[in-house]
């Protein structure tokens, strides 16, 4: 989603990538009008549901992307990065935009909740939540999670001034989605909704917690704010670990000259891999059959990463594909905006849209949506101080 630190200005572009990284867009943006059709009263059906969890590849592959670009002069760098200077280039790349999109989307909420006469002083039930975490809107947690798997950077130069050979670094690759995996069977990963459709800036410590099991019997109803984040953090530092190291793997010497030369069938050799783990996902999800949510989420991600880089080996590059990529984390941050609008007006537009079959009316959303976003972003971004403040481009 985001440009490599080191990466070249004029380098060409990963335009497989590019394309990956607009699915991706969105298919997020799927997932959220499945969100806002619940809550408006839309009608919803399993067609739906399913969509909705085929698309949840797109945060994964987007963390897949990121890390991949990130530790792609890992091998042939030997500068160090200081903690310093990390934080000062992710805090300008990610906090800022994060900054600006959590005004505008409360912004949003204060003017919603006056409209409906409701109390402001609801907003500020959880000022953690606020300023840390997101709270702003649903989807904006991403950027505080980026910001903080990014520091992992400095674990990856660690090892590679260590002269980790590739089989040790698979191994640890492999350690480290075990332990992701215990995280999330064990009930201890992230939660966004600890119930869902509560009003999270209504209620406090009702959203954004991580190792429950852990926090509620010592600090009922997860009370201490310090130790609220400090386990976000590691479970934001768990989840993001597999990515780091396995994005290590593919930019290791010996895999990335084999990478190289990936062509058109290994990238639909790669592609149908993503799909069955999908569909194994989907009967996992349907009580058919058992699969590992790390599989899933870290095997699309780099199936699909790693398809992205098969067809940038031989396609030509495009304005559009280039386009798309530059202004898929736009697209992410205004589509939740974009799509309030439409969810909001289109029943008093198309009164009758009910009688849709709903995965139509949730795709018809999906794809204006999309398009409204890319547009807004691709134009927004021709104005260097938005682009730079809002978009990090």
């Amino acid at each position: 989603m985001l440009r490599s630190l080191n990466q070249p200005k004029h380098k060409p572009r990963l335009v497989g990538i590019d394309l990956f990284r607009g699915v991706s867009a969105f298919a997020v943006i799927v997932i959220h009008a499945g969100t806002l059709m619940r809550y408006s009263g839309l009608p919803m059906n399993n067609f739906t549901d399913t969509l909705i969890e085929t698309s949840r590849f797109a945060v994964p592959f987007f963390l897949a992307s990121s890390f991949y670009l990130m530790t792609k002069k890992l091998y042939v760098n030997e500068q160090q990065t200081s903690f310093i200077s990390l934080l000062k280039s992710r805090s300008q790349r990610l906090l800022v935009p994060y900054f600006f999109w959590s005004l505008i989307y409360f912004a949003l909420r204060v003017v919603k909740t006056l409209s409906e006469s409701g109390s402001i002083n609801s907003l500020f039930q959880d000022p953690v939540l606020l300023i840390f975490l997101g709270g702003a809107s649903i989807h904006l947690y991403f950027l505080p999670l980026l910001f903080t798997g990014s520091f992992l950077i400095i674990l990856a130069e660690y090892l590679v001034s260590r002269h980790i050979n590739l089989t040790t670094l698979i191994f640890l690759a492999v350690v480290s989605m075990t332990i992701y995996e215990w995280q999330i069977i064990s009930g201890n990963d992230f939660k966004f909704f600890v119930k869902f459709g509560v009003d999270c800036l209504a209620e406090a410590n009702a959203c954004s917690i991580a190792y429950l099991n852990i926090q509620n019997p010592v600090f009922p109803n997860y009370s201490n704010q310090i130790v609220r984040l400090l386990f976000v953090a590691i479970a934001w530092l768990i989840k993001c670990l597999p990515y780091t190291l396995l994005a290590m793997v593919l930019n290791h010497p010996r895999i990335k000259k084999n990478t190289n030369s990936l062509n058109i069938n290994y990238a639909i050799s790669l592609l149908s891999l993503a799909l069955g783990i999908t569909t194994l996902w989907l009967l996992n999800l349907y009580n058919i059959l058992p699969f590992p949510q790390s599989i899933y989420e870290l095997g699309t991600a780099f199936s699909l990463l790693l398809c992205g880089i098969a067809f940038s080996n031989k396609l030509l590059e495009s304005d559009v594909i280039e386009n798309l990529g530059v202004s898929s984390f736009g697209i992410y941050l205004i589509h939740y905006l974009i799509l309030t609008i439409y969810v909001t007006a289109m029943p008093k537009v198309l009164p009758n849209i009910a009688i849709l079959p709903p995965v139509v009316t949730m795709l018809l959303i999906s794809t204006i949506g999309f398009v409204t976003s890319w547009l807004i972003v691709s134009n927004l971004m021709k104005i260097k101080i938005v682009s730079k403040n809002l978009f990090s481009a």
